[in-house]
Formats: C-alpha cells, sequence, structure tokens
C-alpha cells in the first residue's frame, strides 16, 4: 500500500515540479546565449542593443531566481502536502484508508526527499549547461582518467565510501528538514483553534528546544568531546572524516526519530480535523 500513496504523491506534486525543472533547464540555456551575448560587441543600433542587453540580464536574473525557486518550491510544496492532505478535508478521506499513519507519513517523506535530489541535481546540470565548453570535456577526461587509474588504490576506495556517505548523509537531512515541519503542524493542528498560528509558535518552540538540548550535551559531554578530538587527531585523515560523517548521520538519525515519534503520536492519537 505504501507504493501506491507514493504513486499518488508522486503524481499530485509532479504537475508542479517537472515542469518547473523544465524552466530552470530552459532558463540556463537561456543564460548561456545571454552571457555569451553580452561577452560580444554587436554593431547594432543603441536602441537595439540596450534592449538585447535588458533582455539578457533579466534572463540571467530569472536563471539565478529559478535555481533558488527550485528548492523554495519543493520546501513550500513539501509543506502543503501534508496540511492539506493530512491535516486538512482530504484528512478524513486519507485516515480512513486501509493503511496506517506510518505508511501516509513515510509516502510523503520519501517523495518530498526524492523533489529535494531532483532540485539539486536540476542546479547542478543548470549550471553545468551555463559554463561547460570544450576545455571542460578535456580536463573532465583527464580527471577521469587519473581516477580510473587510481581507482584501486587506498584513497579512492575511500574516496567511494566518503561519497556514499555524504549522500546517506544528505537524505537523513531532507527527512529530517521535513520532519522539523511535520511535527509542529501535527501538533498545531490538534487543537481547535488557530491552528496554523499555534504550528508557527510550535515550530519556533521546536527549534530553540533543540538548541538548548544540543548545548547541554555539548557542555555536559566536554570531557568526551576531548577524548574524541585527541581520537580524531591520532587517526588518519581519511578515517576522521569518516568518523565525522557517521556522527553526523548519527545525530540526525536520532532528531528525526524523535521528531518522528512525536509526529506520530500527534496524528494517531490528537489530530483533530474538525
Amino acid at each position: 500500500m505504501l507504493r501506491k500513496l507514493m504513486k499518488h504523491e508522486l503524481r499530485a506534486s509532479a504537475r508542479l515540479m517537472l515542469p518547473l525543472y523544465l524552466v530552470v533547464l530552459l532558463l540556463s540555456v537561456g543564460a548561456r546565449f545571454s552571457t555569451a551575448w553580452l561577452d560580444t560587441t554587436p554593431t547594432l543600433s543603441p536602441v537595439l542593443e540596450k534592449l538585447l542587453n535588458l533582455v539578457s540580464i533579466l534572463v540571467v536574473m530569472g536563471f539565478v531566481v529559478g535555481l533558488i525557486a527550485v528548492f523554495v518550491v519543493a520546501l513550500v510544496l513539501m509543506i502543503q502536502r501534508f496540511r492539506s492532505n493530512l491535516l486538512g478535508d482530504e484528512g478524513y478521506v486519507m485516515f480512513t484508508l486501509p493503511v496506517s499513519p506510518h505508511q501516509l507519513v513515510w509516502s510523503k517523506l520519501l517523495i518530498s526527499t526524492l523533489w529535494f535530489a531532483g532540485a539539486a541535481i536540476v542546479d547542478t546540470l543548470a549550471l553545468l549547461i551555463l559554463v561547460v565548453d570544450q576545455s571542460f570535456f578535456r580536463n573532465l577526461q583527464e580527471i577521469l582518467q587519473r581516477v580510473m587509474e587510481d581507482f584501486n588504490s587506498y584513497y579512492a576506495a575511500h574516496g567511494v565510501l566518503v561519497a556514499v556517505e555524504v549522500i546517506l548523509l544528505c537524505v537523513v537531512a531532507a527527512i529530517n528538514l521535513c520532519l522539523e515541519f511535520y511535527t509542529p503542524l501535527s501538533i498545531g493542528h490538534s487543537f481547535d483553534r488557530h491552528k496554523m498560528l499555534l504550528s508557527v509558535v510550535f515550530f519556533f518552540v521546536i527549534q530553540i528546544a533543540a538548541q538548548m538540548v544540543g548545548g547541554i550535551l555539548l557542555f555536559s559531554s566536554t570531557p568526551t568531546l576531548s577524548a574524541a578530538n585527541h581520537f580524531m587527531n591520532t587517526q588518519p585523515p581519511e578515517m576522521a572524516l569518516h568518523a565525522a560523517l557517521w556522527f553526523s548521520i548519527l545525530v540526525s538519525v536520532i532528531y528525526s526519530a524523535v521528531l518522528y515519534v512525536i509526529n506520530h503520536q500527534m496524528l494517531s492519537k490528537k489530530l483533530n480535523l474538525e
């Protein structure tokens, strides 16, 4: 059933995200031609030249806005889909389906994470379209040759592992970001009135509480941190990097688990759809 929920969520959100991705890629093509135009000095009438320069500048500005917009829209869509689909009028239908709150939440977490990943990929492709030229491909070929030559070496193996760890950290961070909004929304919508206002209040309450708990743990574990710092300094750089990444993943997983439990309790026992 989780697959069906994800399919439904993907279809509903793809209507907005896929056209936005396409617009950003088209803007990157336009921005490339615009920057090329601005770098040239064609012989045109002053009025036409100023008009074309203005259009080129607007296209480049639109491209920059588009790079930011894909993440902003993904974030807003993540919040809007959770609120309208589970906490609004659609919630009456969703919570009568033969599925658990776990499945409802995970369908949204996974699809939102997918759109965040898509935004990162689209922005990367858009920037490559803007800057790539023949010299880039020549340099890329040289880099790939060096990587292939050293692929079986000690450092190359660690590089692959670091890449996997960074991807895992990004996935956990995306889920964490979603839960940082889902949880206060669930708490705020357990009240009869001022649901969104209370959701905003609980968002800041959770952020402040997390900072306070983190500060207390950091202050109380000073001896442990000193020992950990000594351990890191005695390890090879690549091992220290692995340890730092796994520590970050662990902290994010624990924080996400706490938010998830609170969110699940609110949806299961305290949700007020009236």
